[in-house]
């Protein structure tokens, strides 16, 4: 398998081009506000959430009403209530359609790149996207060695930062009880990162990784240099699925070298809309995971 080249997407060119900007008044409530970006020099917020295609959750007898009025409404839900942390880059998981993606980066002020996939990808980020690939593979990767593997997303950007360039990898992982899967996920991605860790260039891996801080992969990041945000500067006991009771750690920030030094919070977002009121029966909440915030100074 190829490395797959993505398109880096000029926002208002896009929903031009693709016709979003019509849906944007068709779908979302025209009066919905537009949210001025955050300018803020130095530094860098990045915020992993997998958005369940903005589809809300969960849908119960009890709400489905609710929910199904509110469903168009759901992705400029998630753009005002991301904006409201002041990200400098966001990555989804489980991504809409990229004309829905796109004029979420538009309300946010952000260009965006897209990971196609069977649950497609995403970046959002106010920086310049210079170079973005889908399916990132190590040159000596075979067919054979990578057939089957990331089903959901893959993928690799590079961002002009206030600092500099960074390199960050978005990844969604295969789910359920097959870590023998995952493992192999594991293998070909360090394979793919290996020349920028071992340069120390600025990166970040974030995304759903499917796995806990207990299952076999977690230990692989940790012997190859990666910092898992949550360990270093937040509570390692955080956890990021479901939302609605959250029994398990599955999204994840990783960072290394210096800029890894540079961390100073890490935290799971386990507010505002992206929980469930346990008083409420009809209440739900913009998607099933939890949202991580990371933040370096």
């Amino acid at each position: 398998m190829k490395p797959e080249e993505t398109r880096r997407v000029d926002r208002r060119r896009f929903l031009a081009a693709t016709g979003g900007l019509a849906l944007a008044g068709t779908l979302w409530p025209k009066a919905a506000p537009a949210i001025t970006p955050s300018r803020r020099a130095g530094g860098l917020r990045t915020i992993t959430y997998n958005v369940l295609a903005c589809y809300g959750y969960p849908t119960t007898d009890d709400n489905r009403a609710v929910i199904d009025k509110a469903r168009p409404q759901i992705p400029a839900r998630i753009a005002m209530e991301l904006a409201l942390y002041e990200p400098d880059v966001v990555t989804f998981q489980e991504s809409p359609a990229e004309s829905i993606v796109a004029d979420i980066a538009d309300r946010m002020g952000m260009n965006h790149t897209y990971f196609p996939g069977g649950y497609p990808g995403t970046v959002i980020t106010r920086f310049e996207i210079t170079a973005s690939t889908n399916k990132p593979l190590a040159p000596a990767a075979s067919g054979d060695d990578a057939a089957g593997l990331f089903t959901r997303h893959w993928g690799r950007a590079v961002l002009q930062t206030d600092d500099g360039d960074l390199v960050l990898y978005s990844a969604h992982m295969y789910p359920g009880d097959r870590a023998d899967i995952r493992e192999k996920e594991v293998t070909q991605i360090l394979a793919a990162m290996s020349a920028d860790l071992e340069s120390h260039r600025p990166m970040i891996f974030q995304g759903d990784l499917n796995h806990t801080p207990e299952g076999p992969e977690y230990q692989r990041w940790v012997s190859a240099g990666l910092r898992d945000a949550l360990v270093v500067k937040g509570d390692a006991a955080s956890l990021t699925f479901p939302c609605t009771v959250p029994n398990r750690r599955i999204d994840y920030v990783w960072s290394n070298g210096p800029l890894a030094d540079r961390l100073t919070e890490c935290r799971v977002l386990f507010e505002g809309a992206f929980r469930t009121n346990p008083d409420d029966p009809k209440s739900f909440a913009v998607s099933d995971h939890i949202p991580v915030l990371a933040v370096f100074e």
